[in-house]
């Protein structure tokens, strides 16, 4: 049963599991470094988590993200808008594991129509917006009638 625990442990190595997992781990890393105000919400991550679980993390940085742009989040936390400006670099790089937290762990939970917060997608990347659009298919469709945005 040793050999088959190995050759599992050896077929993980080389199927580029590891590398899309240490791209996501990088991807939060440089995030918490780059934009400031994420920093407690890592601490906390790594305390309760015991390890970078990128896709979990990211669930903080899109109600994050999303409390910024309707003006409802923390002094001190992240701006919505260098959070945006990171995540566009990073999608026009194209490095696996970090596409794949950015696509399914902030694109994709991205308020919908109707919800608080919908409308931050306008202001998405070029890059970012054509993965958008790939994971929302009707999104141009949509009427210009649900900002989600509280009315001045």
């Amino acid at each position: 049963m040793v050999a088959d625990d190995n050759e599992v442990r050896e077929e993980h190595k080389t199927d580029g599991t590891a590398e899309k997992d240490a791209a996501g781990i990088r991807l939060v890393e440089d995030l918490v470094a780059q934009v400031p105000g994420f920093e407690d919400a890592y601490e906390r991550h790594l305390f309760n988590e015991d390890e970078v679980l990128p896709h979990v993390f990211f669930w903080d940085v899109v109600q994050d993200t999303v409390r910024s742009y309707l003006a409802q989040g923390d002094p001190d936390g992240p701006d919505w808008r260098p959070v945006l400006a990171f995540l566009e670099e990073e999608t026009r790089r194209r490095v696996p594991g970090a596409i794949e937290v950015i696509v399914t762990s902030f694109l994709y939970d991205l308020p919908y129509k109707r919800e608080p917060g919908y409308g931050i997608e306008a202001h998405l990347g070029p890059a970012m917006r054509e993965r958008y659009r790939q994971l929302r298919p009707w999104y141009d469709t949509e009427g210009p009638d649900t900002t989600g945005k509280p009315a001045a």
